[in-house]
């Protein structure tokens, strides 16, 4: 089978988040990014979603908008017939991954309407079609979270994820503790610091949380700082995950050459696309580490994009952060 792309549509947008998430790296109040539709000669359309976000290593939404400007017109009657045409066509792009991201989704998701075929039936025909996630909860007193955590178990949540390193470490684990108190032990409880701490402030942190069952603590340090990572993980009984330090599949390599994780966060947008993200969890695996697909608060293309890698490969079995919709208004 070929597909021809006839023409490709570009839409921005923005979405507002139902309340401001605080990280420790920033106050997130909304999401701007662009939808693209590459359209074939048989008229049927593959979505795809460009949505940068600063600090995961991505270009601005401006240089996002240049980059799919020049594709808009320079892949207009390419053929596709196969992913790998798919990513030999934007091989050139991985120093602008959101738009990467998102014209690559659009292709992929293209090839599989061709096929009649979901986009995780294409990336493995032995794809699953239940993924485990996990909810979030980001800043704000113990008796609101403890509440939130009480609903979202409800929901049938059965991992949350708590934001920490914002609000100084006493509120912290407040927090986390009334979090804990309000679900018992049965749900599981992993934390995302967002680089908050200094090697130090990280291991007397995650010493204090391990009474509270944690499953993992994700980014605790500097993204950059992958020998002080390491020092944690040999200092603590908590596992760590490395999230804003894995920008690309060199920089995965950098953490398991440092052995600075136990879990690799791959966030398809910051790496180039799902096909890269696809390689990135694999080589993490190979390596012994497990993988956790995870979204930038994405809108819903990118979100299902990422749900179908997930559905894709087996291997990953913890709850994957797919589930930030219900963040956005």
């Amino acid at each position: 089978m070929t597909v021809q792309i006839k023409r490709i549509c570009l839409e921005p947008y923005k979405l507002h988040l139902t309340q401001p998430l605080k990280t420790a790296l920033c106050l997130l109040s909304d999401r701007s990014g662009i939808i693209i539709r590459a359209v074939d000669t048989e008229n049927r359309v593959g979505l795809g979603e460009s949505a940068p976000l600063a600090g995961f290593g991505m270009e601005s939404l401006a240089e996002a908008q240049v980059v799919l400007n020049t594709l808009q017109v320079e892949l207009v009657g390419k053929e596709l017939s196969s992913l790998e045409d798919i990513a030999s066509l934007l091989a050139n792009f991985s120093h602008v991954p959101a738009a990467k991201h998102g014209m690559e989704l659009a292709l992929c998701n293209l090839w599989a309407v061709a096929q009649n075929k979901s986009l995780a039936q294409v990336l493995n025909s032995y794809s699953r079609n239940i993924i485990a996630v996990n909810a979030l909860i980001g800043g704000g007193s113990p008796e609101i979270a403890a509440l939130r955590a009480k609903a979202l178990v409800q929901q049938g949540y059965t991992c949350i994820k708590v934001k920490v390193g914002a609000d100084g470490a006493d509120c912290d684990w407040q927090r986390v503790a009334a979090v804990r108190a309000a679900i018992g032990k049965q749900i599981q409880i992993r934390l995302d610091a967002n680089q908050a701490w200094s090697v130090e402030e990280a291991i007397a942190q995650i010493e204090k949380f391990e009474s509270l069952d944690i499953e993992y603590v994700e980014q605790p340090v500097a993204a950059s700082d992958l020998a002080g990572m390491a020092m944690v993980r040999r200092s603590v009984g908590i596992a760590i995950a490395a999230d804003e330090a894995i920008t690309n599949i060199n920089a995965l390599r950098q953490a398991i050459s440092h052995q600075a994780a136990d879990i690799a966060i791959i966030k398809p947008m910051a790496m180039g696309g799902i096909l890269t993200a696809r390689q990135a969890a694999y080589v993490a695996l190979e390596a012994g580490m497990d993988v956790v697909f995870t979204t930038t608060i994405d809108g819903a293309i990118a979100r299902l994009g990422a749900l179908h890698l997930a559905a894709s490969i087996p291997e990953v079995t913890r709850a994957c952060g797919l589930a930030t919709g219900e963040l956005l208004a």
